[in-house]
């Protein structure tokens, strides 16, 4: 049997951040098993183009349970499926989150998490061009561009412009001491081609000898003596034909077609998502106990939060008809936003309107392709959903459910941020840009009517999270060294480790987290 010191499970943002940090070390070994492929799209690299890989064959394409809070709709959950994963995916944004987001998940019991504590792995990570603030980093492998640079789309001055007009002040960078305003954002962008993880974290070490990348690999379980997590069990599947333009990574790794075991020597590292990683668990005995047997798992342990506490930042959208064309996008068509409260007194943003310079909906756009668009969202949602099995398969997709709007309150702030959505557009900084609202439109107006477009469109806003939390509590699946609950030899780290998710896009979050749980495990292997 293959045996590597180390075995990451899911070659995505996360995997991609601790396969180059852990291999820095030339004495371990490290192995990365990917589900998804190799080539790359041309797609994945060109910014602007990001809405093409949605639903696209590197898309997983999830679809959770029928959600009651959005009048029974079943709700379309993109993750990515190649390697750099859902990074490939996301719109570039790059935020940090609140600093009250990370000293909430200390106050919960998860110690080591809060701002301070990973304030230096934001600036380890980020080699950001304008100096806003000096808590940035500037030499770290992910590049960070300010939106409001020469690529800017003249529209997105015109959101921040309406906002201010609004009274809330432009704040020059959202992850400087003041993030509640409107302002650009800063991305993960240069020159209009995307540096997600892929490119920043993983390509980098692909030709490190003690470095094995293995696509087309998807894990099946948990090998475990006892209660020591000891290796992976995987299916190696032949590589899929390719489809259109795009490039083929170097150095990645094949094995045979089949099933397989390898062996980790120190640890395993699950980093699947906030979707596989329950899953995986689940299927590996490490779990409810009741759920576990109605599937005939043996219990390896009881952990019953696992696949508990998911959750997802949740969106609806405004689009109005501009009177002139609009300028096509050359970075992420998302530049500028506003994060404010939705109520006064709150110390925090739990809101955020995102301003898209292009109509959202497509059937919108195919009539009205001069559009723009707010997609107003709540960021601090208060709805609590579930990751459960749909069967013993390793392969089946699980049950998800989010629970959208299933908690009044979020329904509440949806639909306050939707009325001022309306009031933006309503500015004299878009009087004359503007010739009227495309959706929802004027048949729209009454509270009641809100609320029922909002369950009826309100959408994903990408960020899974919460699914194996980490605490110290009974409903806590790791601890806050990412370490499992009641066995040994395996941590998860990815977003589903969240107790709860950053009150903004949580790309830059989830890197953070890989780069902690780096040392983390560095330390460990020096004890």
């Amino acid at each position: 049997m293959e045996q590597f010191d180390y075995v990451v499970v899911g070659g995505g943002t996360a995997g991609s951040v601790l396969a180059n940090r852990l291999s820095e070390d030339p004495d371990v070994t490290v192995l990365v098993l990917e589900a998804g492929g190799s080539h790359v799209p041309a797609n994945v690299d060109a910014a602007p183009l990001w809405f093409t890989l949605l639903g696209s064959p590197i898309d997983w394409g999830y679809q959770t349970v029928p959600q009651p809070g959005l009048n029974g709709r079943t709700v379309y959950e993109p993750r990515g499926k190649l390697l750099g994963g859902s990074s490939n995916l996301y719109i570039m944004m790059h935020v940090r989150g609140h600093s009250s987001d990370f000293d909430n998940w200390a106050y919960q019991g998860a110690a080591g998490w809060s701002y301070a504590d990973l304030m230096p792995y934001f600036s380890k990570l980020e080699a950001q061009e304008d100096l806003t603030d000096p808590r940035i980093g500037t030499s770290g492998p992910q590049t960070v561009t300010n939106a409001g640079g020469p690529d800017a789309n003249p529209m997105s001055r015109v959101f921040i412009d309406a906002c201010k007009e609004l009274g809330h002040p432009e704040v020059p960078d959202f992850n400087g001491p003041q993030m509640m305003g409107a302002g650009w954002h800063h991305l993960d962008v240069r020159d209009g081609e995307r540096r997600g993880a892929l490119k920043s974290f993983l390509e980098p070490a692909l030709g490190r000898p003690n470095l094995t990348v293995r696509p087309d690999a998807q894990a099946a379980g948990l090998v475990f003596e006892g209660t020591r997590c000891v290796g992976v069990r995987y299916r190696q599947q032949s590589p899929a034909a390719t489809v259109g333009d795009g490039r083929e990574l170097p150095g990645v790794d094949r094995a045979e077609p089949g099933d397989r075991d390898v062996r980790a020597a120190r640890e395993v590292i699950v980093c699947m998502g906030a979707i596989e990683s329950p899953k995986l668990l689940l299927l590996s005995g490490l779990g409810a106990a009741d759920q576990l047997r109605q599937f005939d798992i043996p219990v390896v342990a009881d952990l019953p939060g696992v696949g508990e506490n998911f959750h997802n930042h949740v969106l609806t959208g405004l689009i109005a008809e501009t009177a002139d064309p609009v300028r096509p996008g050359r970075q992420n068509l998302s530049e500028s936003a506003l994060f404010t409260v939705s109520q006064p007194g709150m110390v925090a943003p739990d809101l955020q309107l995102a301003f898209v310079h292009v109509p959202f909906d497509i059937i919108v756009g195919q009539n009205h392709p001069n559009a723009v668009s707010i997609l107003p969202g709540v960021v601090r949602p208060n709805s609590r959903g579930t990751i459960r099995l749909a069967s013993a398969d390793p392969f089946a997709h699980p049950l998800i459910d989010p629970n959208y709007l299933g908690d009044r309150s979020d329904l509440d702030r949806l639909v306050r941020a939707f009325k001022l959505s309306r009031e933006i557009f309503a500015t004299s900084a878009f009087k004359e840009h503007l010739k009227g609202e495309l959706m929802p439109g004027p048949g729209v107006r009454t509270d009641a009517e809100i609320r029922e477009f909002v369950r009826n469109r309100a959408d994903c806003y990408h960020h899974q999270a919460g699914s194996c939390r980490m605490g110290i509590d009974d409903l806590a699946v790791v601890d806050p060294q990412l370490r499992v609950h009641g066995v040994q030899g395996v941590r998860v780290v990815d977003a589903s480790v969240m107790p709860a998710v950053p009150s903004g896009n949580c790309h830059t979050a989830i890197v953070a987290i890989a780069e902690r749980a780096a040392d983390l495990i560095k330390e460990a292997r020096d004890v």
